[in-house]
């Protein structure tokens, strides 16, 4: 099971709404929301696009701060949910039973320190030991931006994952993300190295134990709405075995879309229009005449992140 962390965007639902039928049993999102005001609207939306295998994350806002009746919803939609490990006596009484049916825990290690800490790994183990030896209980490790310096510290994070299992937790999902904040400083074409994929597979590989894959796709996990700058440039990501290409010229016109689709799909990297429904439509941009709609950033967004779906359940 593949599991990306997805913003609750136009984009993100389009892109999951053009997958193939199978990949409803391959792909369980966790998927976030910037402000509490938008679990409303959000929680039918991911309802009505993927109606299985969905982690509903709560961990991102204090969990009292999340109403009885947001928590509710999400039950009532099927949903399932994480929260943080420290705080799950502030779940609603209401949806106790269902959380303890499938507990999922997100456990957020944003720096290269934490994780190595003996005392935090211990304060972690005795919040989560009621859950232990349980099949249905999930762990999601987020290590926010992968980099060079973790890269070359994968063997102390497998220790520490390691640790985990050894108490009981045997069903882990390892995430981290490498895209970066802005391409602002990219013209023409260049190839951005996935660390966050090589992360994994450096730790995966010292693990006694099958670990679960989660990214943040084509999005920095550090990525902030409020710090959205419009560039004048038009950029496809395109996510490969070991790293992204970034095709980027200025101009946002039909023309220059049209253009920068011809650019990819002329590249030979391209994986042809079979491979996704990303890949078709900009092979269809390129057609005379064309077959497809220059798009909006919602459906570029939905084509770099059905693309990337592909590329990791098919090459990885």
């Amino acid at each position: 099971m593949y599991y990306p962390n997805l913003r609750v965007k136009a984009g993100e639902l389009k892109a999951l709404s053009h997958a193939p039928n199978d990949w409803q049993e391959k792909i369980c999102p966790i998927w976030n929301v910037e402000f509490l005001a938008s679990f409303e609207k959000a929680i039918p939306a991911i309802a009505a696009t993927w109606p299985t295998n969905n982690i509903m994350d709560l961990s991102r806002f204090q969990l009292k701060r999340v109403s009885a009746h947001i928590q509710q919803m999400i039950v009532q939609h099927g949903l399932r949910f994480a929260i943080d490990p420290f705080e799950i006596s502030d779940l609603d009484s209401s949806v106790v039973s269902a959380f303890e049916a499938n507990p999922i825990f997100r456990i957020e290690f944003s720096n290269d320190v934490s994780i190595f800490d003996d005392s935090v790994i211990d304060e972690l183990e005795t919040a989560l030991i009621p859950f232990a030896f349980n099949t249905n209980t999930l762990l999601l490790i987020d290590m926010g931006e992968a980099n060079d310096a973790m890269i070359a510290r994968a063997s102390s994070v497998a220790t520490a994952i390691e640790q985990l299992h050894d108490v009981g937790f045997s069903n882990i999902v390892f995430s981290s993300g490498a895209f970066p904040t802005t391409l602002q400083n990219i013209v023409g074409d260049e190839e951005i190295p996935r660390l966050d994929k090589q992360l994994y597979q450096d730790v995966a590989g010292a693990l006694t134990f099958d670990l679960h894959y989660g990214d943040y796709g084509t999005l920095s996990p550090l990525w902030d709405s409020g710090e959205t700058r419009r560039s004048g440039h038009i950029a496809i990501k395109y996510t490969l075995d070991d790293h992204w290409l970034v095709l980027r010229q200025k101009g946002k016109n039909t023309q220059a879309i049209i253009e920068l689709a011809e650019f990819l799909i002329l590249h030979p990297d391209y994986r042809g229009p079979a491979f996704s429904w990303g890949d078709e439509n900009w092979h269809n941009k390129t057609l005379t005449p064309p077959q497809a709609g220059p798009g909006n950033s919602t459906g570029h967004v939905a084509e770099f992140m059905n693309h990337h779906f592909a590329q990791v359940l098919f090459n990885g």
